[in-house]
């Protein structure tokens, strides 16, 4: 009688192949865009993306002459958060082209001061409104935050009214009744130089069929 010996294995399956792909992500599109010096600013700005933006455009300055695009999309800002970004782009020494696509909201309009040209889509909106704010703390604090708000928001009023040619106390007003421009509109009022977008201004003529 053999000796017991243990049955063979069937041979092991070759392993699976698999194809891993990466979908581009949010860091993946800043990325791309920085390459083509293009910086978007979406949503309610916090101090975090404002101060992100201020890092961005600095660096964008400091490599290259080339100008620097950019984007306003569906933008609100407080007056904090916009004084900062209207400061570093202000200390810029490269052109700046802003471009605004859906709603520019509050003190994020005041960006526009700083561009050297100004471009709104067809169907961007501009709402004019004061910047909201917040005090807290003993009544000495508060006024002194409160003073420090007007002041600021003043200077804020006063680039606009540089900008669109209007007396400041216009600018003021139409802050306080919350106006809202069209862009043509906002053409009309200084805001912007150019409304762009419209393909049918380029689009070669169809050839005579008669």
């Amino acid at each position: 009688m053999p000796p017991w010996q243990p049955e063979p294995r069937p041979p092991a399956p070759a392993p699976a192949q698999y194809t891993s792909l990466v979908a581009p992500g949010s860091d993946w599109l800043t990325e791309r865009l920085f390459d083509q010096r293009i910086v978007r600013l979406t949503g309610r700005l916090g101090h975090d993306a404002a101060n992100r933006a201020a890092a961005t455009l600095a660096l964008l300055d400091a490599s290259g002459d080339d100008p620097v695009q950019l984007w306003l999309h569906d933008v609100d800002a407080d007056l904090d958060t916009a004084t900062t970004l209207l400061d570093t782009l202000d200390l810029m020494g490269v052109p700046i082209r802003v471009s605004c696509l859906g709603a520019v909201t509050g003190a994020a309009v005041a960006l526009l001061a700083a561009a050297d040209r100004r471009t709104a889509a067809p169907h961007a909106t501009f709402h004019l409104r004061e910047p909201r704010t917040a005090c807290d703390g003993p009544a000495a604090t508060v006024d002194a935050q409160v003073d420090r708000y007007r002041q600021e928001l003043r200077a804020l009023q006063q680039r606009l009214a540089d900008l669109c040619r209007h007396p400041i106390d216009e600018i003021a007003q139409d802050m306080r009744a919350h106006r809202i421009l069209t862009a043509e509109q906002a053409r009309d009022y200084g805001l912007v130089d150019a409304i762009g977008g419209d393909r049918r201004l380029h689009a070669p003529r169809p050839p005579d069929r008669g």
